[in-house]
């Protein structure tokens, strides 16, 4: 589960988003989303009611080797049934190895690349393995962070891309993989979820409000315009406002124009 650094700092109605995807009419690029949801490892309840309410594909980021909570070889068989399901690699076992006092990270620059490299390779090799074909080599840090060292590591271990959070103000960024030209960070801008407040859904006017603000930015150009807005989802978490609100998302979307502005992880990361 991710962290924030602090409360929200842009809100907006549904008035105040349909504003601003009408300021995209005419534009070159589309105003394209992409829906992100984490910490999968069996077939719940939760995925389940997941599956019914998205209308369109969804990445799931699944944690490979969990200790307390194992992988479930009848994912698979699940996720083979689930067209518009696909798979990213949720680090190795959701385990903090930064040091005391620091901000949780699997990765953190001071752990060791050799053992960073093991660890991923063994754990990718697995969850594919167990998955089969809907894994894409992607890898979502959990607590969405991942030091340089390791992310410069990525392109070389076979991944195509790495997938985190982006905080308010939305504003481009480099890393040192951007020297891979086949190499994509598609990041994600709206949680769902008010991790440091109620844990439930964060409300329509935080959610809406960065919706809204990184759209805007990449209509001004401050961000790629051609890379996805991303929604960021726990569904292992969801209270009844949290579906409630995905339900009515997909609604507006699919009135305005429709569900396909939400991309197929597959078009984000297409194989070689």
């Amino acid at each position: 589960m991710p962290e924030r650094p602090g409360p929200e700092r842009s809100v907006a109605d549904w008035d105040g988003l349909a504003r601003e995807w009408d300021l995209w009419q005419g534009l070159p690029q589309r105003p394209t989303l992409w829906w992100r949801d984490d910490d999968a490892v069996d077939v719940t309840a939760s995925l389940e009611e997941l599956r019914r309410s998205a209308r369109v594909p969804v990445a799931l980021a699944v944690i490979p080797m969990a200790l307390d909570r194992p992988l479930q070889p009848r994912l698979g068989a699940y996720l083979a049934d689930w067209p518009g399901a696909a798979v990213l690699q949720h680090g190795v076992g959701h385990l903090n190895h930064a040091a005391e006092g620091a901000k949780k990270s699997e990765f953190p620059p001071t752990r060791p690349s050799s053992e960073i490299e093991l660890a991923l390779t063994v754990a990718g090799n697995f969850l594919r393995e167990t998955l089969g074909s809907c894994v894409l080599p992607v890898l979502t840090p959990p607590w969405n962070r991942i030091g340089e060292p390791a992310l410069a590591l990525l392109p070389r271990l076979g991944f195509r891309g790495v997938s985190r959070f982006d905080e308010l103000p939305y504003a481009g960024k480099a890393s040192p993989a951007t020297q891979f030209p086949r190499f994509r960070e598609i990041n994600t801008q709206i949680d769902v979820i008010d991790w440091r407040g109620s844990r439930g859904f964060v409300g329509e006017a935080a959610a809406l409000g960065r919706l809204a603000a990184h759209l805007a930015a990449r209509r001004r150009g401050s961000v790629d315009p051609k890379i996805p807005t991303g929604l960021l989802t726990h569904h292992l978490v969801h209270d009844t406002a949290t579906w409630r609100f995905l339900d009515k998302l997909q609604d507006w979307l699919a009135q305005r124009g429709g569900l396909d502005v939400f991309q197929d992880p597959r078009e984000l990361w297409p194989p070689l």
